[in-house]
């Protein structure tokens, strides 16, 4: 018996100190790894909440153990890691990225003054849309067509505010959506006018749609700017 003893707790040591514990998942499929020195793998292994390897099946069957529970997956599923669904516009967000910026923007005239800046960048008749601005930042006072189109003359301008629920439309993009001061109001959604009732160029909810149908697909070219931005943005984030 005194014999026995050391012998269960050698044992224990071993068990314990194995290259290959026993995993509680693995899942076998085509996987990713974004390892540039080896990309592709056959399967990997989960202990826990953590992925404890990954390999080729011969690799990732030494960790399986007879409560482990297997997972197959299909032969035409990729697997890879990292992409979580946390209701991330990622697209819509790289247009915003590589748009005009006037979420910060503190004045009218810092307002008008990044607006021009950023439509000298661009071609021209090329929308500009995007923005999140908030006119919260200088007191409340919407902004205007009138503001801007002597700095937007050859492009439309449609540039929401950050919630979404409002844009401002220059001269230009309210010309090519057809919209004059004659335009009835729309339910649910409000066309904003001044004191004489003539149109400011701001539109709410349901009265966007006047002009956003209008407004044309993105180009390709504009598509990869705002990949590339919306992947920059996300890979500088810790």
């Amino acid at each position: 018996m005194r014999n026995f003893i050391p012998v269960l707790i050698l044992v224990a040591v071993l068990i314990s100190c194995s290259k290959y514990p026993v995993a509680d998942q693995v899942v076998f499929g085509k996987t990713w790894t974004g390892d540039d020195s080896k990309p592709w793998a056959e399967a990997f292994a989960i202990v826990g909440d953590s992925v404890v390897a990954v390999g080729s099946l011969e690799e990732i069957e030494k960790w399986v153990g007879p409560n482990t529970k297997k997972i197959e997956t299909a032969e035409s599923n990729l697997i890879v890691p990292g992409f979580i669904d946390c209701h991330t516009h990622f697209m819509e967000g790289g247009f915003a990225l590589s748009s005009v910026q006037l979420r910060d923007a503190r004045t009218p005239q810092e307002f008008i003054n990044r607006i021009k800046a950023f439509a000298l960048t661009q071609p021209k008749r090329q929308w500009i849309t995007s923005g999140d601005w908030d006119h919260e930042n200088w007191g409340g006072e919407l902004p205007t067509k009138e503001w801007i189109d002597s700095v937007t003359a050859d492009n439309p301008i449609w540039i929401n505010r950050l919630d979404g629920h409002m844009s401002l439309a220059n001269s230009l993009a309210l010309k090519l959506a057809g919209i004059t001061d004659q335009v009835k109001n729309i339910e649910g959604g409000t066309i904003v006018r001044d004191k004489n009732g003539r149109i400011t160029g701001v539109l709410k909810d349901n009265a966007m749609n006047l002009v956003n149908q209008v407004v044309p697909d993105f180009s390709d070219e504009q598509k990869d700017k705002a990949l590339i931005a919306a992947m920059n943005y996300v890979a500088a984030q810790e």
